[in-house]
């Protein structure tokens, strides 16, 4: 009458006299309110995650609402999950724990319980949810009790402890890796302190003939130096780690910067070690930051030179077009590095040999710098008279 329209329900009783139907009665209630609390509810356990079940004793099925089978990812036709698909759905590491306390359920041996577990998604993904029910006494005579409950995605509340988790052991783990890094790097300065304060107060004494004071300036110098390369050495691996490196790149024919880093090194190093450099093509354009790769292969060139004596020490460059990438290889015939020790050479302050000069932190900071412009770095375990130090570099960084 008013042109405005609104859910109802009802019913038509007809009106019998004498075995004929003279009429009907026709009753009929506005049900807005209901169908608007039945949407605020819906809505609430979609949001909340918190959905009512209900387990058949008759024909041993669970019945869930129709947000849950669809949270679950389940076909439209779905409408009930038996005992046997619940079981498959449960993660195996849960089921069984979950199994037995839920025969008790059936049994009424248990009234009321709470279980966690891991739940299949038709879609194959798990998720982790949080069961909760009661035992409740039938309600007819052929109905001895009946198993009611709502289940809850905790899966939030699980990401957040296993994050919480990492964070701790993380935070634990920088607090040891902080200490090891403060008493190696205080035990790598004292050491050539020691030195240059050491022979610094002999020269000042005086006494000493001209030649054993230039043997006395050398070692100081030779300190010195490494002290300076060790504390270049921390700073860069703190801006590494810190993710503070902006490469600076630029086209190059990166056989010129190797022949030139070989004849540098060779020269630098006044070793009795042969260098040398092998490539099949006279150009490979590349894209790169030429500072940083020099600073890596030098770093492997001088510390094959450290552990090979009268020996050959190779650098080798390859392009890998199938790959898009230049592998790049520094070659020593010298002592090689035991299989249980190839990955441990690249941790921050590990030496192999405490008696060989170096501070330890020189293939830590090849490995940072070859996996900043998005290479891998990787001793190869087949070459065995010697060590074979192998890198990968984007042909288009």
């Amino acid at each position: 009458h008013s042109d405005k329209y609104f859910p109802v329900s009802g019913e038509i009783v007809p009106i019998r006299s004498k075995d004929a139907i003279t009429g009907m009665a026709l009753s009929a209630r506005n049900i807005s309110d209901e169908e608007m609390q039945k949407r605020f509810f819906d809505m609430a356990v979609d949001e909340s995650s918190i959905y009512p079940w209900q387990f058949d004793m008759k024909t041993n099925c669970f019945i869930f609402p129709q947000g849950f089978l669809v949270r679950m990812r389940y076909d439209e036709s779905v409408t009930i999950i038996s005992r046997e698909e619940m079981n498959r759905t449960i993660h195996p590491d849960d089921l069984k724990e979950i199994i037995p306390q839920f025969d008790k359920a059936l049994t009424g041996e248990n009234k009321t319980l709470r279980m966690n577990f891991r739940q299949r998604r038709a879609d194959g993904e798990y998720e982790w949810w949080e069961y909760r029910f009661s035992t409740i006494d039938g309600l007819t005579q052929d109905s001895l009790y009946s198993i009611l409950g709502v289940c809850q995605s905790i899966q939030r509340y699980k990401t957040v402890e296993q994050e919480m988790r990492e964070a701790r052991d993380k935070a634990l783990q920088a607090d040891k890796l902080k200490s090891a890094f403060l008493a190696n790097m205080s035990h790598e300065i004292r050491t050539p302190l020691n030195a240059i304060v050491g022979f610094s107060d002999v020269l000042s004494a005086g006494g000493a003939s001209e030649e054993e004071q230039r043997g006395y300036f050398e070692i100081i110098r030779t300190n010195s130096d490494l002290l300076l390369r060790l504390i270049n050495d921390i700073l860069d691996v703190s801006r590494l780690e810190a993710d503070r490196v902006i490469l600076s790149l630029e086209s190059c024919n990166v056989v010129q910067i190797c022949q030139q880093v070989v004849a540098s090194v060779a020269q630098a190093r006044r070793s009795t070690n042969q260098f040398l450099f092998e490539c099949e093509r006279e150009v490979v354009e590349m894209r790169t930051d030429v500072q940083r790769l020099q600073q890596v292969v030098i770093n492997l060139l001088s510390n094959a030179d450290k552990f090979t004596k009268e020996g050959t020490i190779t650098l080798k460059l390859e392009p890998d077009t199938a790959r898009n990438v230049a592998v790049f290889s520094v070659t020593d015939t010298g002592c090689g590095i035991p299989l249980d020790k190839q990955k441990r050479v690249f941790e921050r302050f590990e030496k192999l040999n405490e008696y060989v000069q170096g501070t330890g932190l020189g293939l830590s900071i090849c490995k940072l710098t070859v996996e900043k412009w998005g290479g891998e770095i990787w001793i190869d375990p087949a070459y065995t008279d010697g060590a074979r130090f192998m890198f990968t570099h984007p042909m288009n960084l």
